[in-house]
């Protein structure tokens, strides 16, 4: 484990500190968890873009994306505590 000191917005900070207790995690726990899940969007944003861009039919249409939407509503309902 790496240590580092950072500064939070008050704010912020009672937010964090509000949701590790939610949580049952330690401050810290909870922001390494935040920090790696904004850090895998932005990955996966990427490869988005990056698919995107390498592909003849350019950027996904509305439908395109919506359908997808649907797929992952449906996985995600047939998963252990999906809606």
């Amino acid at each position: 484990m790496v240590k580092r000191s950072v500064s939070l917005d008050p704010d912020v900070a009672s937010r964090v500190q509000s949701a590790a207790e939610e949580d049952a995690v330690s401050f810290s726990t909870w922001l390494n968890d935040a920090a790696d899940q904004a850090l895998r969007l932005r990955e996966g944003l990427k490869g988005v873009a990056t698919w995107e861009a390498d592909t003849p039919g350019g950027p996904l249409t509305a439908q395109e994306i919506a359908e997808g939407e649907r797929a992952v509503a449906a996985l995600l309902g047939q998963l252990p505590g999906g809606s």
